[in-house]
C-alpha cells in the first residue's frame, strides 16, 4: 500500500510538471519548431510516466496529443486553429485530472471517452476540403454556369405544408449535464478546501470584538 501511494505520489509530481511544460510551449503563443519538439518530448514522457503507473487516462490523452504533433514535426507545418484548440483543452482536462488523482477521487471516465472522441473527429476531419474551399473550385471550374440538378423539382410552398409538431424527449431530463456539474463542483470545493488549509493565519485566535462605551 506504501508502495502504491510513493508510486501516485511521483507520478503526480512529475505529471504536473510535464503538463505545464506543454502548457507554456503550446497554449497561447506562436508555436516555433523547437516548442513543438519540446512538447513532444514532455508529452511522450507524460505518456510513459502514467503507463508506468497503469493510469490509462493520461496514457490516451497524452498519446492523442503525441499523434497531433508528430505528423506536424513529419509534414513541417503548423497546428490548424482547431487542432490547438483540442490540445488547450486536453491540456486543460489534464491539469483537472490531477486535481482529482491527487486527491484520490474517481475521474469522469464518459467525459474522458469525450475528449478521445474529439480528438478523433478533429484527426478523421484533418484534409478535408471546406465548404467554402469546394464552391470556390466548382465556380473556377465553370460550376456556376453548370446545369441545376434540382431544378425540374417543383416549387415547395411552406403555407401548403402542415409541419408537425415534434415533443422533445429529453427537454426534462434530469440526468444532462449532471455529471459535468459535480466534476466542475468536485473540483472547486478540493482548490477551496486547499486554499482554506493553506491559510497562514488559519490556526490564530479570533480578535476580540470591540466595545464601544455608550454614554
Amino acid at each position: 500500500m506504501t508502495e502504491q501511494t510513493d508510486r501516485r505520489q511521483l507520478f503526480i509530481g512529475e505529471a504536473e510538471g510535464l503538463v505545464e511544460r506543454i502548457r507554456n510551449s503550446l497554449c497561447g503563443r506562436n508555436i516555433t519548431p523547437e516548442l513543438l519538439t519540446d512538447s513532444i518530448d514532455a508529452t511522450s514522457a507524460l505518456k510513459k510516466a502514467a503507463a508506468d503507473t497503469d493510469v490509462d487516462s493520461f496514457r490516451l490523452i497524452a498519446g492523442c496529443i503525441e499523434t497531433v504533433l508528430n505528423r506536424h514535426v513529419t509534414t513541417h507545418t503548423i497546428l490548424s486553429g482547431v487542432e490547438l484548440e483540442t490540445v488547450e483543452l486536453a491540456v486543460d482536462w489534464l491539469d483537472e485530472l490531477l486535481i482529482l488523482y491527487r486527491e484520490d477521487l474517481p475521474e469522469p471516465k464518459s467525459l474522458v471517452a469525450e475528449l478521445l472522441n474529439t480528438f478523433d473527429l478533429v484527426e478523421r476531419s484533418e484534409g478535408a476540403v471546406s465548404l467554402v474551399e469546394l464552391v470556390n473550385n466548382q465556380a473556377g471550374q465553370g460550376g456556376s454556369s453548370a446545369a441545376d440538378p434540382f431544378s425540374d423539382d417543383p416549387d415547395f410552398a411552406v403555407e401548403t405544408h402542415s409541419t408537425p409538431e415534434h415533443q422533445d424527449p429529453f427537454a426534462e431530463d434530469p440526468g444532462f449535464g449532471l455529471e459535468f456539474d459535480l466534476l466542475q463542483r468536485t473540483i472547486n470545493f478540493v482548490v477551496e478546501s486547499d486554499s482554506i488549509n493553506n491559510d497562514p493565519f488559519n490556526d490564530d485566535p479570533p480578535l476580540p470584538s470591540r466595545v464601544t462605551n455608550q454614554d
